[in-house]
């Protein structure tokens, strides 16, 4: 497995260069992929509970690749070159590899309805995201999937319907709804409720501000990698 991860580091080293190059092809990063399933299926005849979530990969690995961060790029080039079909199959197998039971996936999911919408999938993307938020109801991801996939199915009423249940006039827009307040704000450009568009737009302007102004507060206090011990929860304006 040494060997495994020896190539994967160079492959993925070639990844960020052609990042920096703004190569087109995604061949160093599809063959990453790869060989990282590869690498956890080999784990696993050996110990079948290796890397059972996502983030022990990371842990199990002593934080050597940084496999988080990559697979986020990942998944980032492939949305961004709208890479719908490869997004959806590279998504599939993601939510397929892991146990899921200690954290939500919900940025994968988030990332296949969008992978399906994407290659004219409409009812199928409108299938999950329904499946989805029977399952998480108060899941602001799976919420604002679905409002995305009733409005590209043109039911605009159902999206807006959808949108009421969870912003009434008195909910502040925060680091929990903000995705639901963004889906809002394109409802509302789509049906051409203007009124309604700019308060939407403006609540979650009105986060922002919060979120730079508490974030310059902290100053100095901190330093590179810090970052990461950061929590929402720690927000004085949830």
């Amino acid at each position: 497995m040494n060997k495994q991860w020896k190539v994967f580091d160079e492959l993925t080293e070639r990844c960020y260069t052609d990042m920096i190059r703004n190569t087109v092809n995604m061949v160093n990063w599809n063959s990453s992929f790869k060989l990282l399933t590869e690498i956890i299926s080999d784990g696993r005849a050996g110990n079948p509970d290796f890397a059972k979530e996502l983030y022990l990969l990371d842990d199990e690995t002593d934080y050597e690749h940084d496999l988080q961060g990559w697979m986020e790029d990942y998944l980032g080039e492939l949305e961004i070159r709208e890479m719908y079909a490869e997004l959806e199959s590279v998504c599939r197998k993601l939510l397929g590899m892991f146990a899921w039971e200690e954290e939500s996936p919900s940025d994968i999911r988030f990332l296949l309805a969008s992978a399906l919408e994407g290659q004219g999938k409409t009812q199928e993307s409108l299938n999950l995201c329904r499946e989805w938020t029977a399952k998480e109801p108060d899941n602001p991801y799976a919420v604002a999937a679905l409002v995305y996939a009733k409005m590209n199915a043109n039911d605009l009423e159902g999206a807006e319907k959808i949108v009421k249940q969870h912003i009434s006039d008195s909910t502040v827009c925060d680091e929990d709804n903000d995705v639901i307040f963004a889906a809002a704000v394109r409802l509302y450009q789509k049906n051409g409720n203007k009124e309604m568009e700019k308060k939407m737009d403006n609540a979650r302007e009105e986060y922002d501000k919060k979120l730079g102004a508490y974030l310059m507060g902290l100053g100095d206090e901190f330093e590179f990698g810090d970052e990461e011990e950061f929590v929402d929860d720690e927000l004085p304006f949830n």
